[in-house]
C-alpha cells in the first residue's frame, strides 16, 4: 500500500508540475472547474446536485472554492504529501560486530 501511495502521489506531482509548466508557457491559469467544464460539462453539473442532495447543500461552497484553485496546486499539492508521506524506508545498517 506504501508503494502505491508513493507512486500515486508521484503521478499527481508529475501532472501537477506539467500543469504549472503549462500555465507559464501559456500565461493563462486553468483552474480545475474550467477544465472539469471543458471535458464534461453536464458531469460537473450533476456532480453540484449530487453534492447538495445527497450531503448537504452547506457542502457544495468549499467545494466550488476547490474548484476554482489552480490545477497544479489541486494535483501538485496532494502529490507532495503522499510522496513525503509514502516514501520507502531506507534499511537500517547492520550493526557492526566488534571482534
Amino acid at each position: 500500500m506504501r508503494r502505491f501511495g508513493f507512486w500515486l502521489g508521484a503521478v499527481l506531482l508529475a501532472c501537477g508540475v506539467l500543469a504549472g509548466m503549462y500555465e507559464l508557457a501559456t500565461g493563462t491559469a486553468q483552474s480545475l472547474g474550467s477544465i472539469w467544464f471543458r471535458i464534461h460539462g453536464n458531469s460537473l453539473v450533476g456532480f453540484q446536485a449530487l453534492v447538495e442532495k445527497g450531503i448537504s447543500p452547506a457542502a457544495w461552497p468549499p467545494i466550488q472554492a476547490l474548484l476554482i484553485w489552480p490545477v497544479w496546486v489541486v494535483l501538485g499539492a496532494p502529490g507532495l504529501v503522499l510522496i513525503l508521506l509514502c516514501r520507502p524506508r531506507r534499511a537500517s545498517p547492520e550493526p557492526e560486530q566488534v571482534a
